[in-house]
C-alpha cells in the first residue's frame, strides 16, 4: 500500500475525486490515510469523515490571531512555527505522497526542509508558467481572453512542489481553450474544476507509479 495524505482548505471536490478514484481502484495501491485542512470549516473534512478517513485541522489563524497585522517580524516567526508544526502533523501519518488538493497556503521553505524527501504534488488552475502563485488564476485567464478578444489556451496542471511557487516539474497538464464571449466566468470555472478532478487522479496515480518503478 502507498500512503497518501491530502491537504485541503475548502469544499474538497478534488478530494472527493480522489476518494471516488480510490473506491473504483483507479489509484492502484494508493490509499488516503489522512486529510489535513487549513480551515475548520472546510466541507472536505465532512467528505473524508463520511468514508472514515482520519482528519486533522492545522490553521495558520491559530498562530497569528494575537499578532498585530503591522508586526511583520512577529508574523513571519509565527509562520515559521506554523510550517514546522505542519511538517510534524504531516509526517505523523508516514505518507508516501502528499497531495495538495485545493490547499490555499504556500508550503514554504521551512515546511519543505522539515518534510525531507517526502514527495508533494499540487493542483494549480493554470498552465506551466502562467499565473504562478495566485489563487485567482481561473479568473485572470478568463479576463485576459475577454480583454484581448482573442482565443486563449489555459487550463490546469498538477506539479511537484518545490520552493519556487508553482514552478515544480509538471506531472499532468490539461489544456482548455477560452473563446471570447462564448461563456461566462462561472461556466469556464466549472469546466476547469471538472478537468481538475480528472487531472488530480491521473497525477496521483502517476506519482505513485513512478515511486514503484
Amino acid at each position: 500500500m502507498s500512503r497518501i495524505t491530502v491537504l485541503i482548505s475548502g469544499s474538497g471536490s478534488n478530494l472527493q475525486a480522489l476518494i471516488d478514484a480510490q473506491r473504483d481502484g483507479k489509484l492502484g495501491s494508493g490509499e488516503i490515510v489522512s486529510v489535513i485542512s487549513s480551515s475548520k470549516n472546510a466541507y472536505g473534512l465532512e467528505r473524508a469523515q463520511q468514508v472514515n478517513i482520519p482528519t486533522k485541522i492545522h490553521s495558520l489563524y491559530k498562530y497569528t490571531k494575537s499578532i498585530d497585522k503591522q508586526d511583520k517580524n512577529a508574523r513571519a516567526h509565527a509562520r515559521v512555527q506554523f510550517e514546522k508544526d505542519l511538517a510534524k502533523v504531516v509526517l505523523e501519518d508516514k505518507p508516501d505522497l502528499v497531495v495538495c488538493a485545493g490547499w490555499l497556503l504556500i508550503l514554504g521553505p521551512t515546511f519543505l526542509a522539515n518534510v525531507g524527501k517526502t514527495r508533494i504534488i499540487n493542483l494549480h488552475p493554470a498552465l506551466p508558467g502562467a499565473f504562478d502563485g495566485t489563487t485567482h488564476a481561473i479568473e485572470m485567464a478568463w479576463k485576459k481572453c475577454q480583454e484581448t478578444e482573442k482565443p486563449l489556451i489555459a487550463g490546469c496542471m498538477v506539479h511537484y512542489v518545490i520552493e519556487e511557487v508553482d514552478k515544480g516539474e509538471p506531472l499532468v497538464v490539461k489544456e482548455l481553450e477560452i473563446i471570447p464571449g462564448k461563456e461566462t466566468l462561472d461556466e469556464y470555472e466549472a469546466r476547469v474544476h471538472a478537468t481538475e478532478h480528472i487531472a488530480i487522479v491521473e497525477a496521483t496515480k502517476k506519482a505513485l507509479d513512478s515511486k514503484t518503478n
